[in-house]
């Protein structure tokens, strides 16, 4: 029985000790390099994961970007573009009729928002360009505004008096001031009036009144 005990003081003895320096190891360590223990027992990251945590700054930078792009958009304005359908309503201020025709928008006015579009036709009705003036241009309002749509209407009133007298097939022919419609057919034939006024005529004679016009048809009339 005493051979027994001194046998197990001979095993308990030294692994007590054991125990003890290796416990008085660990806290001297720890206490000279205190968080390398924690270090030394976390798992080290993966090469992927370390790629997605240096990819993430990135994405979410590239994501702010993204939603201020999306609120600078739905906060703009809306804008004609080349792509606009840009309508044009002439209107006769004394008729009371009006045509309509879809037209090329103007290059100046790409960009522009409602706002600007007005204030350009409002700057052009202060210098219509010379077709429009002799069509008796009055003004120039936006009727509709969209980036698919746009409607401008033009408003022109009674014409001012001009006519032109034309030579065609050896006859008098009378045009209106913008020589596209015919104003009169008067049946008089060219070799019927003096020389002088015969190369007058050649060249498109101009009258600037009805009642100069009148006074001609009379004087040369059959």
């Amino acid at each position: 029985m005493k051979f027994v005990k001194r046998i197990s003081l001979f095993f308990i003895y030294p692994m007590t000790m054991y125990g003890l320096g290796f416990a008085s190891h660990m806290g001297i360590q720890e206490f000279f390099y205190p968080g390398n223990l924690a270090q030394q027992k976390e798992p080290q990251p993966s090469a992927e994961q370390l790629q997605e945590e240096e990819a993430w700054p990135l994405r979410e930078e590239q994501l702010w970007e993204e939603e201020a792009l999306q609120e600078t958009l739905s906060n703009r304005e809306p804008v004609l573009t080349a792509n606009t359908s840009y309508i044009v309503i002439s209107y006769d201020t004394v008729s009371g009729a009006s045509t309509s025709r879809e037209e090329n928008a103007p290059d100046a006015y790409i960009g522009y928002t409602r706002e600007q579009l007005q204030n350009a036709l409002a700057e052009y009705g202060k210098s219509p360009s010379l077709t429009d003036q002799e069509k008796g241009f009055e003004g120039a309002e936006l009727v509709s505004f969209s980036p698919q749509r746009v409607v401008v209407r033009k408003s022109y009133g009674r014409q001012e008096e001009g006519f032109f007298l034309v030579n065609e097939d050896h006859q008098v022919v009378v045009y209106d001031k913008t020589l596209d419609h015919v104003y009169m057919n008067t049946g008089i034939r060219m070799e019927e009036l003096p020389v002088s006024l015969q190369e007058e005529i050649h060249y498109m004679k101009y009258v600037e009144t009805e009642e100069e016009l009148y006074h001609f048809l009379e004087s040369y009339s059959s």
